[in-house]
């Protein structure tokens, strides 16, 4: 139970340490977060009881995108393969930071 909390702390620090060491880079620390948060997605649907592929169904379908993305750059020879997946990997962070918030909702309720 304490992970569930801990871990997502750990992830924000490291973000904010990421941030603050190397500002201008292009990795940012939000980057990193989908490392801290789908595991802890997992944690709290093992403890409720729900099937434990809900947070890897997320990463499934990221990766499905990413195939599509890679197939669309390569035959549109114009699009910017760097950029693109990088949006997506935001993307990632985002649902994986709002389906933490969302499962954490539902186990104290």
């Amino acid at each position: 139970m304490l992970f569930i909390f801990l871990l997502p702390v750990i992830g924000l620090i490291l973000d904010l340490m990421i941030n603050k060491f190397f500002p201008k880079a292009v990795f940012h620390g939000y980057d990193v977060l989908p490392f801290f948060f789908l595991p802890v997605c997992n944690m709290i649907t093992d403890r409720q009881d729900n099937p434990s592929f809900l947070p890897y169904g997320l990463l499934f379908f990221f990766i499905l995108v990413i195939i599509i993305t890679v197939e669309s750059a390569v035959r549109n020879k114009n699009i910017s393969l760097g950029k693109t997946i990088h949006k997506i990997w935001k993307y990632l962070a985002v649902c994986s930071m709002m389906w933490y918030v969302g499962l954490v909702c539902l186990m104290i309720a």
